[in-house]
């Protein structure tokens, strides 16, 4: 199985080298379980990001440096050339568990109604410590239509979200290149539409709170997800509240109220239940 990453960045020299290692050294890829195709796209730096770029020339990077319109248009770019059967990007800074594409082959390979999952929401500090993770709920399809999710309800977790390609070919990438900050919110709102997202108790992935982030900008952020969302009502304001409660629920209570679609390891049958 081919599995793609592409990686946006520009003028990230100092956060490149882990989320670099965290993709070409997965213990997957290096046991030869899985093939990578691993796409930096940078947008001209004028760092020190193309000298360290050269030193894991030898894995098989496929870099493309030149200039872009912000993060997704660099993305959309990147994801025209990719060729796997399961795609995501990491962007500069965050990283993933060095097991995340072993769980990735056990859920996609042996599930065919898994074409979208998302693992634990994990947050490091700008020390690469791991200092908060929790299980997601839930994730509903009128809720991403509803522009809920960040405002509300907690956000899709990018670093811990994968997706089939079957899903990708579903994207205007042309729509995609014109954000500046919500592009995510795309994807999801899109995928959406065709299939449920999954989400698996395990650590694929985490955030990484530095300065200077794009994401800080929460204001433009929310603007651009109203463009492409409608107006929530009564019914979805009680409903969010009552998944609220269930974000903060045990583990054993939220697989009740979402049987379907959380998934945990059954260590007695070896399988994800």
């Amino acid at each position: 199985m081919l599995i793609s990453i592409v990686t946006p960045c520009r003028n990230a020299g100092a956060y490149l080298k882990e989320t670099i290692e965290s993709v070409i050294f997965q213990k997957a890829v290096l046991e030869k379980r899985c093939r990578l195709q691993y796409i930096i796209m940078d947008g001209q730096s004028t760092d020190n990001t193309m000298e360290i770029l050269e030193k894991y020339k030898k894995h098989n990077l496929f870099i493309i440096s030149k200039k872009d319109d912000g993060m997704y248009d660099a993305l959309a770019k990147g994801f025209r050339l990719c060729q796997g059967e399961i795609i995501s990007y990491l962007n500069a800074g965050d990283f993933y568990s060095l097991r995340a594409f072993d769980v990735l082959l056990d859920l996609f390979g042996n599930n065919n109604k898994i074409h979208w999952l998302t693992g634990l929401k994990v947050i490091y500090n700008l020390n690469s410590s791991m200092t908060s993770a929790s299980v997601p709920f839930n994730y509903r399809k009128r809720f991403f239509e509803k522009g809920l999710y960040g405002r509300y309800l907690p956000f899709v977790q990018q670093e811990s979200t994968f997706y089939s390609k079957y899903l990708l070919e579903k994207i205007d990438l042309d729509e995609l290149a014109k954000f500046k900050l919500a592009g995510d919110y795309y994807l999801w709102k899109t995928f959406s539409n065709f299939k449920s997202l999954h989400i698996v108790s395990a650590y694929l992935g985490g955030f990484k709170i530095h300065p200077n982030q794009l994401s800080s900008n929460l204001d433009l952020y929310f603007h651009e997800v109203k463009r492409i969302t409608r107006t929530p009502n009564v019914f979805d304001y009680l409903l969010s509240t009552l998944d609220k409660i269930l974000w903060n629920s045990p583990l054993k209570i939220k697989k009740v109220f979402n049987p379907n679609n959380l998934l945990f390891f059954n260590h007695k049958t070896g399988n994800w239940d």
